[in-house]
């Protein structure tokens, strides 16, 4: 996590994002957005739409189809509202509501994290942060709704790399806004032996967390290939 010096959002969306989404909500519906009192009270949608340089709405979910990100409000260190159209495993309307260390609690190994999240809330409010979160899974796909089958590891060609670049912004003095921007890589395009290094040195909790226990295993096989 570092401070952020750069655009929070890509202002030229690529057409593939904007389709996914569209797709995402087309099957997942109201179970991908949602929105708390206090953003109408507030007008905080209205207010990112003026952030982001769009006609003005009080729709989450037309923001949303205009960015590549997934995107959230953080009010008075609550979620107040989410449109995240590629979740890792989680659904977003159920977050609503929840502060920061509770949104933090089911991640592994979060104890300072936990403990740090009112502080975080503050600073988000104050500065842009960006920071970053991998994973390796079987899912080819932008969204890991936990609706969705896990394909089955076969092999290296079964493999991606799944990043979340996390970038947040200030919206008002008690506000910010936190947008997410999904890749995915073939494992094999990307492979470096400090990804091994790394998932390596993760705690069992991490492991589990991230769904890596049998893709450690696969990834540390006597003679494993990498192309």
């Amino acid at each position: 996590m570092k401070r952020n010096r750069v655009e929070v959002f890509n202002r030229s969306p690529s057409d593939f994002y904007i389709s996914e989404k569209k797709k995402e909500i087309d099957t997942w519906g109201k179970s991908l957005y949602g929105t708390t009192e206090i953003v109408k009270e507030e007008n905080l949608l209205e207010e990112l739409a003026k952030f982001c340089s769009f006609e003005e709405t009080n729709d989450i979910r037309e923001i949303a189809l205009q960015l590549e990100e997934d995107i959230a409000i953080i009010n008075k260190g609550v979620l107040s509202a989410i449109c995240f159209c590629f979740p890792s495993s989680w659904v977003p309307s159920e977050r609503l509501g929840a502060s920061l260390s509770e949104l933090h609690e089911p991640v592994a190994d979060g104890d300072q994290l936990i403990k740090a999240s009112s502080k975080l809330s503050k600073v988000m409010e104050r500065q842009n942060i960006l920071r970053w979160i991998w994973t390796i899974t079987t899912n080819s796909s932008l969204s890991n709704h936990p609706e969705y089958e896990r394909p089955e590891l076969i092999g290296m060609e079964s493999l991606y790399l799944r990043v979340e670049t996390q970038t947040s912004a200030p919206l008002t003095e008690e506000s910010s806004l936190f947008f997410v921007k999904v890749n995915v890589f073939p494992l094999n395009q990307v492979w470096s032996n400090s990804i091994l290094e790394s998932i390596n040195s993760m705690s069992e909790e991490v492991l589990l967390y991230k769904n890596l226990k049998e893709i450690k295993d696969f990834l540390n096989e006597p003679n494993r290939c990498f192309n």
